[in-house]
């Protein structure tokens, strides 16, 4: 069976990959059955008339050419495989402004060493989980270790340390801090608004990690300005790679950035990972197993 990769494969992952198919880059796509890929455009899709199943890299495939994608091809994500290091920065990106650490070390840069910002501690209050997927899970869990009293927002129903909604104002109405780690479907894109973190307290801390454009970018801009001491801490932009177009975020004294490296974009170890979890998934599909991560086309279109 011929499959179309269109990225750099780390070395154990070609090789296991070559030992099921034959790997095709480029030419003739004329008899390509699978794709595994980063990114896919509609002409790529187009010279593969075959085409019963596509792996994504990634976790997120909100950037898949969704509306040029056959009915009949499976689609698979990644979720899961670079889990542990997204949730890891995530809680990183929570408790570095949180704790004032990102405001003390700026006070000592400039020589100010008064000890004037009170710590706020985090155990006993309530803190907000958008998203329980792989990496949403892992963040509650470690949250309510840490004593939080712990919200889980979903669209399904997840037994877990937290209490479960699905009422966004609910898991924010009075949160101290709020950890984004959805998806980015048709049903999440802009989901969270100005409204919805206008609920939280007045110094909270929100975080994303799953897709700038699950919060409404004017009503984020609005609570930043409205409320100096409101903290947005994200490691994804709306310019998505392109981050100059957000620089008049990364200007504000309320603002924790990062350029999209909580995953395999800043740990060689975490793409590694990301890349074998995708080959042995698409193995399994080609081997007649069932595939994780099997995405809803009707949540993208």
């Amino acid at each position: 069976m011929e499959v179309y990769v269109n990225f750099d494969l780390p070395p154990e992952a070609e090789a296991e990959l070559r030992r099921h198919f034959t790997v095709v880059r480029g030419g003739d796509l004329s008899n390509v059955e699978a794709a595994l890929v980063s990114r896919l455009t509609p002409e790529e899709l187009r010279k593969m008339p075959r085409l019963r199943f596509i792996q994504a890299v990634t976790a997120g495939l909100d950037h898949l050419p969704w509306e040029q994608i056959p009915p009949h091809v499976v689609v698979a994500g990644n979720a899961g495989s670079n889990a542990d290091a997204v949730a890891e920065f995530a809680l990183a990106l929570l408790l570095a402004p949180y704790k004032r650490i990102v405001q003390y070390g700026e006070k000592m840069r400039r020589g100010d060493y008064r000890r004037d910002v009170a710590i706020p501690l985090l155990a006993g209050r309530k803190a907000a989980v958008l998203g329980l997927g792989e990496i949403g899970t892992r963040v509650a869990k470690a949250l309510a270790v840490l004593g939080a009293e712990v919200w889980g927002f979903s669209r399904t129903p997840k037994e877990g340390p937290w209490r479960f909604t699905n009422s966004l104002e609910e898991a924010l109405r009075g949160a101290s801090a709020a950890v984004c780690a959805l998806p980015l479907t048709k049903y999440t894109r802009g989901l969270v608004r100005y409204e919805h973190l206008a609920l939280m307290l007045e110094d909270a801390v929100f975080v994303n990690v799953g897709r700038a454009e699950v919060v409404d970018r004017e009503g984020a801009w609005r609570i930043l300005k409205e409320r100096p001491s409101f903290i947005f801490a994200s490691d994804v932009w709306w310019g998505r790679n392109d981050f100059a177009k957000d620089a008049e975020f990364f200007a504000l004294p309320n603002v924790v950035a990062t350029p999209w490296v909580a995953g395999g974009y800043g740990n060689e170890e975490v793409w590694r990972r990301m890349a074998v979890e995708a080959v042995k998934n698409l193995i399994t599909w080609a081997m007649g197993g069932r595939p994780r991560n099997v995405a809803r086309r009707e949540d993208y279109i």
